[in-house]
């Protein structure tokens, strides 16, 4: 019988994304629950503690009682929609509060819904304002997932299945002064960077690098524009992040946060220089719910909140302790480590490969405590906690933390740093005769499949619903048995979950008058780029069944 998850899952995997249901199925992601700070249930009432806020939406952590106490209030005062006639009074209050968080440097802002609306939206000021075409970005930027940001990272899978993409935009690597100036010309309306690459892996930039960058910029004159999606609102332990580099940018884009992760909301702010073409071409922007009145009473409390200097302070004191412990780790487990790389309360921890992430992850989850991979790396396990998280919660996940990348480094041989995940293969020397094992087989041909929730069940050709199992969590599929002479294969059926998964014992006679079991188990969960780190989650699990199951079958051959 299905479990309400693998319903909700089959039901995603159908009408929404495919991978990321198997993903979050194969990883053990429950039902959402509702949630409170840094901890959110699952609807069997686990309670689970977050390491990862959500790429950034869940700063202020799970239904902070301050922004539920600002919707009831906007809730309440009855303005709720939009004239785009009248004066708005919470939305023009929100644009001076920004302001006055830049010290007036940059003292307009436009508001808008999601992070890529915002980063098109700085696009067209920085043409408009310089007159000049192209856009200079970083080698593994992430600034969304509209045509004109997927055009600034440039990813080779996205051009090979979108393209043509913008084609204006030139990626320099991140760090190298040099690359950039060499692009930027005077054809260069911007550059546009995130002050921590987030997407990339978590990575800082070098010292004095965005002062430089700021340098160039002016005297090309180019505008500097920075996605702070992910680093205001605090994360870096300042306000922004480019207040840590003594710089002041052209144009700033913020969002995820700001909407206290409830509601969507998202701003460019800019100079007075950079926002004359609102004067001379007033139709450049336009967003039918950007800026709402229930959106900008949110973003007045988020800002309240993440401004405060005890606040931030606060956040300060939790990056020095994320740091030491990370940094501690790193050096204690060098083999599965590779860098650890972070600022403030934003940190990356580079394994050695793909399939350490998906171990990681799925035994966090087991444990309780959720967190993530960088987009386009992987490999990097993400620690950016809520910044509410306490001082205990955040100690207690990193313990967890420390005790799965024990359990990592320890199984480091089982879980192989290579593509080559599967087939996982096995071979045991038996001293039996061949016939006697392949008989037994016959009987219980599950007996040595790591995925069967009962291998002593009644054997069945085809079963329409096979009882299986990953990890600790039951699943059904449609799956089938065959004999052969020296031998069982099981084989289920594509599915949702599985394009192939294929698990094939061979008995082979021995000289001695024994034999030979060769196992062999083939996955395929059809994720492609992300089908490693899947692998790296069924194999520890197949690898550590298989193993108590190989034990086992010695008794069953003495008892048979």
């Amino acid at each position: 019988m299905r479990t309400y998850r693998q319903v909700l899952a089959e039901a995603k995997a159908a009408h929404n994304h495919p991978t990321y249901a198997k993903m979050a199925f194969v990883m053990g992601c429950g039902v959402q629950g509702g949630g409170t700070g840094s901890t959110v249930l699952d609807d069997a009432g686990q309670s689970f503690l977050a390491l990862f806020d959500q790429y950034g939406n869940q700063s202020l952590g799970y239904s902070h009682p301050r922004i539920i106490a600002a919707i009831r209030d906007q809730l309440d005062s009855g303005v709720l929609n939009s004239t785009k006639i009248m004066f708005e009074e919470v939305q023009i209050r929100l644009t001076e509060r920004l302001a006055e968080l830049t010290d007036q440097e940059l003292p307009f802002a436009y508001l808008a819904n999601g992070g890529g609306e915002t980063i098109d939206n700085a696009l067209k000021l920085a043409r408009a304002a310089t007159g000049r075409p192209r856009f200079i970005s970083a080698l593994g930027c992430f600034h969304g997932k509209t045509f004109a940001t997927l055009g600034a990272a440039a990813r080779p899978e996205h051009q090979e299945r979108l393209g043509p993409l913008m084609s204006e935009f030139q990626q320099v690597p991140f760090g190298d002064l040099d690359a950039l100036a060499e692009a930027l010309d005077d054809t260069v309306a911007a550059v546009l960077l995130e002050p921590v690459q987030a997407e990339a892996g978590v990575v800082t930039p070098p010292p004095d690098y965005l002062r430089e960058v700021r340098r160039l910029c002016t005297e090309a004159g180019a505008l500097l524009i920075l996605d702070e999606m992910q680093t205001a609102f605090g994360r870096c332990g300042t306000f922004f992040a480019y207040q840590q580099y003594g710089i002041t940018p052209d144009l700033i884009c913020v969002g995820k946060a700001f909407g206290g992760g409830m509601l969507a909301l998202s701003a460019v702010v800019g100079t007075e220089e950079v926002w004359k073409v609102l004067r001379d071409l007033p139709s450049t922007f336009g967003s039918s719910l950007g800026g709402n009145p229930l959106a900008c009473r949110v973003g007045l409390e988020t800002i309240d909140i993440a401004s405060d200097e005890a606040f931030l302070a606060d956040i300060r004191a939790k990056g020095e302790r994320i740091t030491a412990r990370l940094a501690a780790a790193a050096a204690r487990y060098p083999e599965v480590i590779a860098e650890h790389r972070g600022i403030g309360m934003m940190h990356g921890l580079e394994l050695r490969d793909d399939s350490l992430t998906g171990l990681v992850l799925g035994r966090l989850i087991e444990e309780g405590v959720t967190s993530t991979y960088s987009l386009y790396n992987p490999r990097v396990l993400r620690v950016q906690p809520p910044l509410v998280i306490s001082d205990a919660d955040l100690e207690r996940g990193l313990d967890v933390l420390d005790e799965v990348l024990a359990e990592a480094d320890a199984a480091r041989g089982s879980v192989r740093p290579t593509a080559a995940l599967s087939p996982l293969t096995r071979t045991v020397p038996l001293a039996r005769p061949a016939e006697d094992v392949v008989r037994l087989l016959h009987e219980r041909p599950r007996l040595l499949d790591p995925f069967a929730r009962d291998t002593r069940a009644d054997p069945r050709d085809s079963e329409e619903d096979f009882g299986g199992r990953i990890g600790q969590d039951e699943v059904v599929w449609p799956d089938r048995v065959e004999r052969g002479e020296d031998g069982v294969a099981l084989r289920a059926d594509p599915c949702w979950l599985w394009q192939e998964l294929a698990r094939t014992v061979v008995v082979r006679p021995a000289a001695d008058g024994g034999c030979t079991v060769d196992v062999e188990i083939a996955w395929d969960t059809g994720s492609g780029g992300y089908e490693e780190m899947l692998g790296g989650r069924i194999a520890l699990f197949a690898e550590e069944r298989l193993t108590h199951l190989l034990a086992r079958l010695e008794k069953e051959l003495e008892n048979a």
